[in-house]
């Protein structure tokens, strides 16, 4: 199946605005001993009564936050328990670094794959002593194509061999 790049832009950058507002959130932690303990304290509720509400082993939910600290709970179990507290679980993917985007990112590993592809080719063209091209602006226009073809070099995986279709069949 062919990928639409026009289409992977278009959601990259659609994307970007839909996590824009957790972008801010970004920094917040979770409590110590996590969120459905946090909360469940806050209601006044009990393992064992929030158990109940479940339809669960009151040991299910002690489990449930002790794991949820170290990301180890399921979130159809943590949703459920939320649910039964009248509550939601809401949860993102958000770019690690502060004010950067999606497309951001794939820019700046396409300038990185760019610049790893041209350091290759300089090596070579100097071992043939020939001549090395404007290295920056080379860089940018690298970058782009690799971008645009979502190249997936970007993403440090070598390019894979399209397979030719069995005529046979």
């Amino acid at each position: 199946m062919k990928t639409n790049k026009k289409a992977i832009g278009l959601q990259r950058r659609t994307m970007d605005k839909k996590i824009q507002p957790w972008l801010q959130l970004r920094a917040e932690k979770s409590p110590p001993a996590g969120w459905l303990k946090a909360i469940r304290g806050a209601l006044g509720i009990s393992s064992r009564q929030l158990a109940q509400i479940v339809g669960i082993d009151s040991s299910a939910i002690i489990r449930l936050e002790e794991r949820e600290p170290d990301g180890k709970m399921t979130l159809e179990l943590l949703n459920r328990a939320a649910k039964a507290m009248g509550c939601k679980v809401i949860y993102a993917i958000v770019p690690n670094d502060e004010n950067e985007s999606l497309e951001a990112i794939v820019d700046r590993r396409a300038r990185h794959a760019a610049k790893d592809l041209l350091q290759r080719v300089e090596h070579s063209m100097r071992l043939e002593e020939q001549g090395s091209p404007d290295s920056k602006a080379e860089l940018e226009k690298l970058a782009q194509k690799m971008k645009e073809k979502m190249d997936p070099r970007i993403w440090g995986l070598t390019k894979t061999k399209k397979k030719k279709k069995d005529s046979s069949k």
